[in-house]
């Protein structure tokens, strides 16, 4: 599981859904309600899975185990619990149907004062709850939270288990091949990059990249450091911005607007936290610019948070990389290199 930014919806999809939430009220606000309204709901689905695959890593894949594709829309908070919570942006993720169907279902365990006990990978980096180990490809829990996260979703599920692991083997010999392709064929390292970036369990390469440098030699080999440091110094998962998708057209009065906006309710740091109402709280974005070994200005082409900001700070300038500065970004905005 790896942390997503939650973009924002138009004002006309927001007013989609609201309408059809008054619909559940008027119908009782039952979880019955809920659930036959939504199924009933053709034109907000069709906006809602727009907007999720948009934030979805890779091939669209299922934001709680990444591995398969995510095919369908997941109540975070289940109807029954929360019936008028079934037309609200913020309780919509996409899961693979076993994560939906067969594992989290309608469970949502709470804790004594009520709050939720699952991470929510579009409301806080799950890294603060769960740490992956990648030699053997199970979830280890870092809080209760994490504990109830990794039983309810089935992270440590044979095959996922061992999908993590294939997956670890394949991301350091592929890292690797695109480290020496870089600097003499940089359009097909760009195609080998981007491969890996829509390959299943990229929980398993986001881990990489957050190994701490003392002990990254140890997990991954040291043939695989140098690789592993280019890939910090190019690319980042903390928080990246969803690519945007191009709406059906203009005259679509409720098409999904996929910029993010900055509704002042910004957090610092990797952790934010999504109240229980309708507000969309969104991640303080950090890009870098710098100049490369060979006199190349560059600027990132993903998005960070402050702490992974710092880290590929280091290791840009490790690698010997000059001018290296930290931007704070608005959602959405990449800085240009400077010269």
């Amino acid at each position: 599981m790896i942390p997503l930014q939650r973009v924002d919806i138009s004002a006309q999809a927001q007013s989609l859904l609201t309408r059809w939430t008054q619909r559940v009220e008027s119908a009782g606000a039952t979880g019955q309600a809920a659930r036959e309204l939504w199924g009933d709901a053709k034109a907000p689905k069709k906006h809602v899975r727009s907007a999720l695959e948009s934030m979805a890593r890779g091939a669209v894949r299922c934001m709680y185990c990444d591995d398969s594709r995510g095919t369908d829309i997941d109540h975070f908070e289940p109807l029954e619990r929360a019936p008028l919570r079934a037309f609200m942006w913020v309780n919509h993720l996409l899961a693979c149907s076993f994560c939906n169907s067969n594992t989290k279902n309608r469970k949502y365990p709470v804790d004594a004062n009520g709050d939720c006990l699952l991470v929510d990978p579009t409301a806080e980096d799950p890294a603060d709850h769960l740490t992956l180990r990648l030699s053997v490809g199970t979830y280890d829990p870092l809080s209760p939270k994490g504990d109830e996260t990794i039983r309810v979703f089935g992270l440590n599920r044979a095959e996922l288990v061992k999908g993590r692991v294939d997956a670890f083997v394949r991301a350091c010999s592929i890292l690797r091949d695109w480290h020496g392709l870089r600097r003499n064929a940089p359009s097909e390292a760009e195609r080998v990059a981007q491969a890996l970036l829509d390959s299943p369990f990229i929980d398993v390469v986001h881990a990489m990249t957050r190994l701490k440098p003392s002990v990254a030699a140890i997990v991954v080999g040291q043939a695989t450091v140098p690789a592993l440091d280019a890939w910090r110094a190019a690319h980042s998962l903390s928080f990246r911005v969803g690519q945007p998708r191009v709406c059906g057209g203009a005259a679509d009065a409720d098409c999904i607007d996929d910029t993010l906006a900055d509704d002042g309710h910004s957090c610092q740091g990797r952790a934010g936290r999504r109240s229980n109402d309708e507000r969309v709280i969104t991640m303080q974005n950090y890009c870098l610019t710098w100049t490369d070994s060979i006199g190349t200005p560059r600027s990132s082409a993903v998005a960070y948070d402050e702490p992974s900001a710092q880290d590929r700070k280091a290791a840009l300038e490790s690698s010997g990389c000059t001018s290296v500065e930290i931007v704070a970004v608005r959602p959405g905005e990449l800085p240009e290199p400077r010269g």
